[in-house]
């Protein structure tokens, strides 16, 4: 899909902040009301925006998020998963995937208890297809995030009134005050407040758009593992500067990565990655990181994408250096 400059610059705006006003956009883009409010409405139509919420999980109460492969002796198929996962309210996002291993899974909990409980069930849920579930806790968003389902919001420890407009927005972040107003019963200006003290209190870390039918078909997934040699931070930054900021003349409509999680368990960290040519992407991404580490002697596993079983991919267009500082490790 072929976008024009005007196009890819609306885009950037709208997954950085998808609540920017026309009137906003207008004085900063240099073009004219009718011009903007038109192509937002194509782009919606063509990108198949979602406009929703970056959320912290931990400010909702939820302090576990492990992210899991799986790997079965017998592949259920796609129909019989979502089966497994439609009502499940733990996981997130489930995506079948193809190389190393068989299926991602995100899953969110209050609890270690929680989650051991949810994990146990999995296992006995999975059994007839001979699963192996390798599961890791997330503890740093470097890049990008993963997007809350309504119940996951309803069941947080934040204020009801909170809830309400989250779950409203969470499915229309671009939704008008006035409206929004409406759909939760309250005054413009008691959603207002309401607003600014969940942007306060970092409940609500960005509105934003997901782009449901992305121009690089191809996701690739990888998990790292490494036996850590002395000068790790100095190849820490020079994959990142290798992979993650390095400049291009081209304004892209997604940006390459999507997440990168640094993890404690059985991995260490965790990408996905899109591209529009599949053994490029595999080799400027999973080969370049195994070869940055190679004295460290990396375990890189990789798949690629083959379907969302459930949630929604996390893909927008950001720049990442500007949103997200990942230049020292350990830090956000």
């Amino acid at each position: 899909m072929e976008l024009s400059e005007l196009g890819k610059k609306i885009v950037r705006e709208l997954c950085t902040d998808s609540r920017i006003s026309v009137t906003d956009l207008t004085k900063k883009l240099g073009v004219s009301r009718i011009t903007i409010a038109q192509r937002i409405r194509s782009l919606t139509k063509e990108l198949g925006l979602l406009f929703t919420l970056e959320l912290d999980y931990d400010t909702l109460g939820f302090s576990r998020q492990h992210v899991m492969y799986l790997n079965f002796a017998k592949k259920p198929n796609p129909a019989e998963l979502k089966r497994l996962f439609e009502n499940d309210n733990i996981v997130q996002l489930a995506v079948a995937t193809k190389g190393d291993f068989d299926l991602i899974l995100f899953a969110i909990t209050k609890t270690s208890k929680e989650y051991f409980n949810w994990e146990i069930k999995q296992f006995i849920s999975m059994a007839r297809y001979g699963v192996a579930i390798h599961s890791s806790e997330t503890t740093i968003a470097h890049i990008g995030f993963l997007p809350l389902d309504n119940e996951i919001i309803a069941r947080s420890n934040t204020k009801d009134v909170y809830k309400k407009i989250l779950i409203a927005l969470n499915g229309n972040s671009r939704m008008p005050i006035r409206e929004l107003a409406e759909q939760v019963g309250m005054h413009e200006d008691t959603v207002r407040y309401h607003l600014a003290k969940m942007e306060k209190e970092k409940i609500i870390k960005r509105y934003t758009a997901i782009i449901t039918k992305p121009p690089l078909k191809h996701n690739i997934v990888y998990f790292a593992n490494y036996s850590v040699k002395e000068g790790i931070e100095k190849r820490i930054m020079q994959e990142r500067e290798i992979m993650y900021f390095k400049k291009t003349s081209e304004f892209p409509v997604v940006s390459e990565f999507q997440l990168m999680f640094s993890m404690t368990g059985s991995e260490i960290s965790f990408t996905w990655a899109c591209y529009d040519d599949k053994k490029k992407g595999f080799e400027s991404s999973v080969a370049t990181h195994a070869r940055v580490y190679r004295i460290d002697s990396p375990i890189v596993k990789s798949a690629i994408v083959t379907e969302v079983i459930k949630g929604i991919a996390p893909i927008r267009n950001i720049d990442i250096k500007a949103s997200y500082d990942t230049s020292r490790p350990g830090l956000e």
